[in-house]
């Protein structure tokens, strides 16, 4: 692949492109042709263009040409491959930490198997934008199931899945084809957090949001691009504020936060079709998204953050403050340094199945032994 040259001097012109809406981007994709690429940066090579459109189907789209403007860390105006694999590395390791924070969403009682309860649950995650159920423990999960838990896997099966998914992610949004040695690495990555989750001791209604939130209302708690559904969830009500506000302005307000608040949690009744449910008056039938609890909590993260009350009018969320409640809402905030001076004697009681399950595998640190 050749490198890129004067990236950061070329004239895209981004146009709509026919059937490009997909879950993540439910207005569709925008982006440029090579004919516009070409007749717009006279002089240019055609390998240029072919270099910037890295998944391969005729177009630059805006977020392929922010990437690799990303992956020029020298601001040289040229990526080279060093550049590129790193880059790709660095987003892949956090997709590796991702997948594994993602099993836990399944796996409830965290103990590395999963049971027919926890897959019921994680299908009703999938299929329900709007479920209540993730605070729920197993034993109130097979209850409302009306099922006798039974284990059915382990992770192994999620691991190599995860490992196939990020060799195609590295593929399509990089252009790079992950080596031996790469892919050896990321396993590495899907193991130390696996260590990580000996010290994460929420569970049910005391875990992350990641953990227990439902897509929609998540999705809106992480939406920053207008329209667009970050996280796939569903984000079709008014929201009362503009989820872009933070790039535009370097900043949300107290109005804005609360008025996002408001958007995640509450929304309208739809049927199993989904389709929307009206009263005898025709009018909309609201429906919660969030618990009280989840409520508060959300309350109580921004106001860690900010250092403001939250029934104040007076406060302002920053760039890097956004980033810290990102990561406590995911659960991820002080991953960093939770291993460190950490011993076997400090793993919590409702971590002592996962640790066993980590011995057993050999994944355990040696730490920890």
């Amino acid at each position: 692949m050749p490198d890129i040259n004067n990236i950061h001097n070329l004239k895209l012109e981004y146009k709509y492109i026919e059937d490009s809406q997909t879950a993540w981007n439910p207005n569709g994709v925008e982006g440029c042709n090579e004919e516009n690429f070409l007749r717009n940066n006279k002089g240019v090579d055609k390998s240029i263009f072919n270099a910037l459109d890295i998944n391969k189907d005729g177009y630059i789209t805006e977020s392929e040409y922010k990437l690799t403007c990303y992956m020029d860390k020298n601001q040289d105006g040229v990526v080279t491959e060093k550049e590129r694999s790193q880059a790709c590395m660095n987003q892949m390791k956090i997709f590796a930490r991702r997948g594994i924070d993602k099993w836990f969403k399944v796996d409830k009682n965290r103990d590395g198997f999963g049971s027919n309860v926890e897959w019921k649950s994680w299908e009703t995650y999938n299929n329900n934008g709007k479920t209540l159920e993730g605070a729920m423990s197993n034993d109130e999960l097979a209850k409302k199931y009306n099922l006798k838990e039974e284990i059915i896997n382990d992770i192994q099966g999620w691991l190599d899945g995860e490992i196939e998914e990020l060799k195609q992610d590295a593929k399509n949004l990089y252009g790079v084809e992950l080596s031996k040695k790469q892919i050896i690495e990321l396993k590495k990555e899907q193991i130390k957090q696996l260590n990580t989750w000996l010290f994460k001791e929420g569970d049910n209604e005391d875990s992350s949001f990641y953990q227990q939130l439902n897509l929609d209302a998540y999705t809106r708690l992480m939406s920053t691009v207008d329209g667009e559904a970050c996280c796939g969830g569903d984000i079709c009500e008014l929201a009362g504020f503009s989820p872009s506000d933070l790039e535009k302005n370097g900043k949300y307000t107290a109005k804005d936060m609360k008025s996002r608040l408001a958007w995640a949690e509450n929304s309208y009744k739809v049927d199993d079709n989904g389709k929307t449910i009206y009263d005898i008056n025709g009018a909309t039938i609201s429906t919660k998204m969030m618990t009280k609890k989840q409520v508060e909590m959300y309350k109580q993260i921004v106001e860690s953050t900010t250092g403001e009350s939250w029934d104040s009018d007076n406060w302002e969320v920053s760039q890097e403050q956004w980033s810290e409640i990102c990561e406590k809402i995911n659960g991820t905030y002080g991953d960093d340094t939770r291993l460190n001076g950490k011993t076997r004697a400090d793993i919590p009681e409702n971590r002592q199945a996962l640790l066993r399950f980590l011995e057993e595998k050999g994944w355990l640190y040696e730490q920890f032994k």
